[in-house]
């Protein structure tokens, strides 16, 4: 297990920390991940889904849970000054975030607001629908415009390479 969180901690950080945008809490969502992949693991498929796309699931569903608890909405209400300085002097730049906003800026503002809002601030269809009021159907029928418009785009380019493979397997995770 080890192994796994040797290899996959950085990447599974920075897809909680997407949805999560408290260090300190990103960090704890992450131990609570790989100790969900630990007591899951019989439940792997890999016929299904790579590890990695297991466990990005993992990370993802268990940072939008913690999002939407009234006790973390609160907190994050409260939090006092210092402890906002703090955290913001002590984030480092994420390459693969800086990667994402690039890929989204090629897309239309009725594509973007979506992807921006369903994967990386971690709403979902429903909610997207209700505060956009739009219908569900139509939110799906972007998503798709929206990955077929970025892999049209990106094909040829390999130094977002690394932002279009998270930003892809977000998409594919939550359809």
């Amino acid at each position: 297990m080890s192994k796994a969180y040797d290899l996959y901690s950085g990447a599974t950080l920075g897809i909680i920390s997407r949805i999560i945008d408290n260090p300190p809490i990103a960090e704890e969502i992450l131990q609570q991940t790989f100790l969900k992949v630990w007591n899951k693991i019989d439940s792997y498929d890999a016929s299904k889904s790579s590890f990695f796309t297991w466990l990005s699931t993992i990370a993802r569903n268990t940072a939008i849970d913690k999002k939407r608890l009234k006790s973390y909405e609160n907190q994050n209400k409260t939090d006092s000054l210092d402890s906002s300085v703090y955290a913001n002097a002590t984030v480092s730049e994420d390459q693969s975030a800086l990667d994402v906003e690039k890929i989204t800026k090629m897309l239309e503002p009725k594509y973007k607001i979506i992807i921006d809002k369903l994967y990386l601030e971690g709403y979902s269809q429903r909610d997207l629908a209700e505060e956009l009021n739009i219908p569900v159907g139509t939110i799906k029928t972007r998503i798709r415009a929206a990955m077929n418009i970025l892999r049209d785009k990106l094909k040829d380019e390999a130094s977002l390479f690394v932002g279009v493979v998270l930003l892809i397997l977000l998409m594919i995770l939550c359809l």
